[in-house]
Parts: structure tokens; C-alpha cells; sequence
């Protein structure tokens, strides 16, 4: 691994536990299709920590109808949540703010990570905001826009949680060699 591809891990040891117990009981609730995946290719904790840079996700809403409705975003993963930049008038955080119900899926050839739960939001205003933003332009690995015109953070804390890879075992050092072409990803708003 370069210099350049070093692991950024935001979850302290705490908040490793915490996301532990979540994968564990998801797991141990999971059904149909997921329980299809073999234990030895769930994620650990650790293993999902370092999911890192910022990743294209698929975020689930709904519309004032409730028919459902998926959107890609840029998301990063810091302290056990997924961290989606985003201006705070965009449909998604339109939605999201009315109908706070959500769930969050990153997926490859031979990799899931699918979240449900909550969506909250981290205005600039807050003090929060910006240890946020710093985090997340270490994430982004300094994208030349990172956050340009993204004047809130949609959080989604997640009440469900699964992670399974073909070779989990090649974490968390894999998400650095998935991640180089992160950074050119533009936040989706």
C-alpha cells in the first residue's frame, strides 16, 4: 500500500463495538436472499471501518405519494454512519426530511454493504458540521470539490446492518486499491 492509499479509520474503539453488536444482530435477523451468504463472508466491524473514501451509494425515499424512489449519492462511511453530502433543498433531502425512513446500499461485483434506518440531518451551522467536513475531505482524499455548495450532511444511522464480501479477509486493506478513483467523484446534491 502507497503512502497515498493509507487507511483513514474514523471509528474509535467504542464505536467499533457498537457497529459489532449492529452487524451481529443483523446478521442474526437477516432472511431470504442474505441468508444465502456463508458466515465466513460476513464483515466485521473492523473490516467495514475502513470503508474508505467517498463511494457512490444508493439512497431509498419516498415521494409525497409514498411510491418509492432510489437516487445515487456520494456517501462516506465515518463513525459507524453514512455521511451523504448535500445541499439542503436537493428532492432527496427534501424527501428524507419528511419522511425520515431510509436505507443505503453500496454494492460491486463481490461486495454488499446495505444499511436501513433514520435519516437526520448536520447543518454548516452546527458545530458538528465542520469536524464533519474535515473528515469527510480526508475521506474524499481531496477531491478538488468535495463539498462544494453542500451546506448540510444527510446522516443515516443505521437500525440494520449487513456487510458480506466474496474475501472479507482482504479488508480493510482492499477498500484503499477499490478507492483510487474516489476521489474524482463529484458530491451528488
Amino acid at each position: 500500500m502507497t503512502k497515498s492509499e493509507t487507511l483513514a479509520m474514523f471509528e474509535t474503539d467504542a464505536e467499533l463495538k457498537s457497529l459489532q453488536s449492529l452487524l451481529d444482530s443483523s446478521f442474526d435477523g437477516a432472511g431470504g436472499g442474505l441468508a444465502g451468504f456463508s458466515r465466513n463472508q460476513r464483515m466485521s466491524a473492523r473490516q467495514l471501518a475502513g470503508f474508505s473514501g467517498v463511494r457512490l451509494v444508493s439512497v431509498a425515499s419516498s415521494n409525497s405519494k409514498l411510491q418509492p424512489r432510489v437516487s445515487p449519492r456520494s456517501a462516506a462511511f465515518l463513525h459507524g454512519r453514512f455521511y451523504l453530502a448535500s445541499s439542503p433543498d436537493s428532492t432527496t433531502a427534501r424527501r428524507l426530511r419528511a419522511r425520515p425512513d431510509t436505507a443505503v446500499a453500496y454494492y460491486e461485483r463481490r461486495l454488499l454493504v446495505m444499511g436501513h434506518g433514520r435519516a437526520s440531518f448536520l447543518g454548516k451551522e452546527e458545530p458538528a458540521y465542520t469536524k464533519v467536513a474535515k473528515e469527510w475531505k480526508l475521506a474524499f482524499r481531496g477531491g478538488p470539490d468535495s463539498l462544494s455548495g453542500a451546506e448540510t450532511f444527510i446522516v443515516v444511522e443505521a437500525t440494520h446492518l449487513v456487510a458480506f464480501a466474496a474475501s472479507p479477509e482482504r479488508y480493510p486493506k482492499a477498500w484503499a486499491s477499490q478507492g483510487r478513483d474516489s476521489r474524482h467523484v463529484k458530491s451528488s446534491r
